[in-house]
């Protein structure tokens, strides 16, 4: 009797676990249920695109890891390269650049250089000294390249010779192009209302008003001849280059000898005319002197 009443509560207690189990299957199966209908209903900005919204959050997360592959790419690249220039960093640079190079070839240094900046840019001035004679030939050229290019143009000046020294300069325009757009779009309203202005004056008013206007449209005119300047030096690097060499051999040098003949001669005759200016003297101051001793002589 004892063992059919524990088999009893056994039984009952396993029923009773099972049925704790499948209430929380089913309470699972109707969260899934509502999960995936409220997943189905179109949301006002999937019916408009015509997208479901786990779609839109997958583009939405890979541009925000593209962004994230791109911001590490865009902190380590270099002053200018061609793929980037000064716009894409968001500053308006303007690269001064100073080069000195050492040469073993010159002609085919310099022809290399005027070809060099003919394919990137343009030749602002250029002087050659000491061409043909004793001490090695050298030559200073102010070359302008496309900033975007500048990198590409400093590997390739390499080719020229050894650099000996280097020096780049970069200046930040970009507060001043911000300024000048402000003055710009300033007298820009100006004129509009000095223009509605002046068709709602009176002809006693109308010589000041079209003087102001005219100051208004001087200024404006100057602010984007400022900022055309600004962008130009921004656009074109200006690069410095002076080249020299190759160091000639020491020679013998061999003296003239008839030079030393014909300054013989000349130091001669120079000591003759100085004789004939030193004799009278010497005898004038010879007499002096006996005069003055032979009266001493006779007063004693």
């Amino acid at each position: 009797m004892f063992r059919f009443i524990i088999s009893i509560l056994i039984i009952s207690s396993l029923l009773v676990c099972k049925a704790e189990n499948s209430q929380k299957q089913s309470g699972e199966l109707s969260d899934l249920d509502s999960n995936s209908r409220f997943a189905s209903a179109p949301t006002p900005s999937a019916s408009a695109d015509g997208k479901s919204m786990p779609e839109t959050e997958k583009k939405l997360s890979d541009k925000a890891g593209e962004r994230e592959e791109e911001a590490p790419e865009d902190q380590i690249k270099t002053f200018a390269t061609p793929k980037i220039g000064n716009l894409k960093i968001g500053r308006l640079l303007e690269y001064k650049v100073d080069l000195n190079f050492e040469t073993k070839d010159f002609i085919a240094a310099r022809k290399f250089l005027l070809e060099l900046s003919g394919k990137y840019g343009f030749v602002q001035s250029e002087s050659l000294q000491n061409w043909g004679g004793d001490t090695e030939p050298s030559m200073t050229a102010v070359i302008h390249v496309k900033s975007s290019d500048l990198y590409q143009v400093l590997m390739e000046l390499e080719k020229i010779g050894t650099l000996t020294s280097e020096n780049i300069q970069v200046e930040d325009h970009t507060e001043n192009y911000t300024l000048e757009q402000i003055h710009a779009k300033r007298e820009k309203i100006r004129i509009a209302r000095r223009t509605d202005l002046g068709a709602r004056s009176t002809p006693k008013n109308a010589a000041e008003i079209e003087e102001l206007l005219g100051q208004s449209e001087d200024s404006a005119d100057s602010a984007e001849f400022e900022k055309w300047k600004i962008m130009d030096r921004v656009n074109w690097a200006k690069i410095s280059i002076h080249m020299y060499g190759p160091k000639k051999p020491k020679a013998v040098e061999v003296p003239s000898f008839g030079d030393a003949f014909i300054d013989l001669a000349s130091l001669g005759l120079k000591l003759i005319l100085s004789l004939i200016y030193i004799i009278p003297l010497a005898l004038i101051a010879v007499g002096i002197f006996y005069l003055v001793k032979y009266l001493k002589n006779r007063l004693k």
